[in-house]
């Protein structure tokens, strides 16, 4: 049910990204405020996956047409779970972490001047992170660690005025192997799928006019 409820959620964003009204736009030299909240998958070394819940705030200016560079800030709650013994002589176990992310992020653009513009994002930065666990040996009593993290991810922004778009993304986020308190594997992380808004703060510079063609004389 689970599975279900985040396969659900990546589904509402795709028909969210089909239905994006029309406003040409030209995003060069923008500042932009966003806010996105959305499901997780926590990736770890206990054998069941479980969806939480996060959120981020981010900061972006678009420094290229196609290139915008941005400060992201969020607060994840990831959960996993074991239910079989890790090794012998441990109990099965369960593991919350609340996490903060704080990341530098690049985003490139594919179609700027539409009213709906696909784009990917990569960035990195540093995850705090306090983990809660029941029935468990590992260092899991609040005590807050620091990681890093590298954010991936695609998404479209789909404008409803000049100032305001809705934002969609799906993507994963790389954490460092100790995060869940256990290091049997290096690949770990989270996946999400989030669903926000835009709010751009200014209009950028004005367009240069087309230069007049000179009279032809003869």
């Amino acid at each position: 049910m689970k599975r279900m409820s985040f396969t659900l959620c990546v589904s509402a964003i795709a028909l969210l990204l089909a239905s994006g009204p029309a406003h040409a736009q030209n995003l060069l030299g923008r500042w932009a405020l966003g806010v996105d909240v959305g499901p997780n998958y926590w990736v770890t070394d206990y054998n069941q996956y479980m969806v939480g819940f996060g959120g981020q705030v981010a900061a972006r200016y678009e420094i290229a047409r196609y290139f915008g560079l941005g400060l992201s800030a969020g607060y994840e709650v990831l959960k996993t779970n074991q239910t079989t013994p890790l090794e012998p002589g441990t109990y099965a176990s369960y593991i919350k972490a609340n996490a903060i992310p704080v990341s530098i992020v690049g985003y490139l653009h594919f179609y700027p001047r539409r009213s709906v513009n696909p784009y990917v994002y990569l960035g990195g930065g540093m995850l705090m992170y306090q983990r809660f666990g029941i029935g468990t040996a590992a260092p899991v009593d609040g005590a807050w660690h620091s990681s890093y993290v590298i954010p991936v991810g695609f998404g479209v922004e789909s404008f409803l005025n000049n100032d305001i778009s809705i934002d969609a993304a799906v993507g994963f986020t790389g954490t460092g192997n100790d995060v869940d308190a256990r290091t049997t594997s290096s690949f770990k992380g989270y996946a999400s799928a989030r669903v926000g808004l835009n709010f751009y703060l200014n209009d950028g510079p004005p367009r240069r006019p087309a230069p007049k063609a000179a009279p032809v004389r003869f």
